[in-house]
């Protein structure tokens, strides 16, 4: 079965109408990225191959927000594949990107030469599908693949040695998920980096706190970055809330971990050694160096930055690791 026909054929079988419209927000997010990229913010040659129609140019907040997005991603990614380098007991270490989407991260690490052991995404089967079909039409993405990869699950999934794209629902995280990353090499004892980029708050609480406590248990050299909405009780939180809600698509995990304390607080009750959390206005400030938003504001000019700095502090960056122990101790991507 070909990549269109099994999508549709998922289709069929009842997804929701909420999933469909958070399986949306991956075209949203590439959407931004791709914008982003052919002005010049970020380098990211990939990300084209994922936008239909391409060419969609976004308002100069929304540039200035992905960049910073992008910017605290890829600083940590390359920072993790830095310290892998520099560790003589790692045998390569994993990432495990959740809620993928049409990230191209593991195609940036691998053009870089910033290779890891493994490299795991998860996501519905309607997007990797997608996914997988956008990767083997494009020369530029199949030749980064390994060598040994195949396409399985009825075109949903690719596995390799060092490469997986698996399809799966977060919600049925440790009986769907758990058994597949295993399946396909996941090394318990690895060091792991997992990245969840608003995704974990579209979750019940419930749901994404057992992929949180797994990890926290399964995991013992862990750490994780993620990136999602905060502030919810002031007047343009509420606002964001009532402009997704008429999207469908509802924040489920926003009033549980409302502030940049509550993020971090989440792991730390949980016995994790450090986590730190930063919104995006401060990390505007605080981690890109003056040069570089000189270049920025080359690009775009923005005149309304009480508007870019109170849209920045509805988001944030939290990162967490399990121990102080190698590579994780080498990683600052919030400072």
């Amino acid at each position: 079965m070909d990549a269109g026909r099994f999508v549709e054929s998922q289709r069929a079988g009842g997804a929701s109408n909420a999933d469909h419209a958070v399986q949306g927000t991956s075209n949203d997010a590439a959407v931004s990225r791709e914008s982003a990229a052919r002005l010049g913010y970020i380098v990211d040659p990939f990300i084209r191959y994922f936008v239909k129609p391409a060419n969609q140019r976004r308002a100069p907040l929304i540039n200035r927000g992905t960049y910073c997005r992008f910017h605290g991603v890829q600083n940590t990614l390359c920072q993790f594949a830095q310290a892998l380098a520099a560790t003589e007991t790692s045998t390569g270490g994993q990432i495990v990107v959740l809620g993928a989407g049409f990230d191209t991260s593991y195609f940036i690490l691998e053009k870089e030469g910033l290779n890891v052991g493994k490299f795991f995404e998860i996501d519905f089967a309607e997007i990797t599908a997608k996914k997988a079909a956008a990767i083997y039409r494009h020369s530029d993405l199949k030749s980064l693949l390994p060598p040994d990869t195949t396409v399985a699950m009825g075109g949903s999934e690719l596995h390799s040695s060092r490469y997986s794209l698996l399809s799966g629902d977060l919600r049925e995280f440790q009986i769907q998920l758990v058994p597949k990353l295993l399946e396909r090499g996941f090394d318990l004892n690895e060091p792991t980096l997992f990245l969840s980029e608003c995704v974990l708050i579209y979750l019940d609480p419930q749901h994404s706190d057992q992929i949180i406590d797994w990890i926290t248990q399964s995991v013992p050299n862990a750490a994780i970055l993620t990136y999602e909405q905060i502030r919810p009780d002031d007047r343009f939180g509420q606002m964001m809330i009532d402009n997704l809600r008429a999207r469908l698509l509802e924040l489920r995990g926003l009033h549980a971990y409302p502030t940049l304390e509550s993020t971090s607080q989440r792991f730390m009750s949980r016995g994790w050694h450090s986590a730190k959390a930063i919104d995006l206005a401060d990390y505007h400030d605080r981690c890109i160096d003056d040069s570089e938003r000189a270049r920025l504001a080359k690009i775009e000019f923005i005149d309304e930055w009480e508007e870019f700095t109170l849209l920045a502090q509805h988001y944030a960056f939290t990162f967490a690791h399990s121990k102080d122990a190698e590579p994780f101790q080498m990683l600052c991507p919030l400072q």
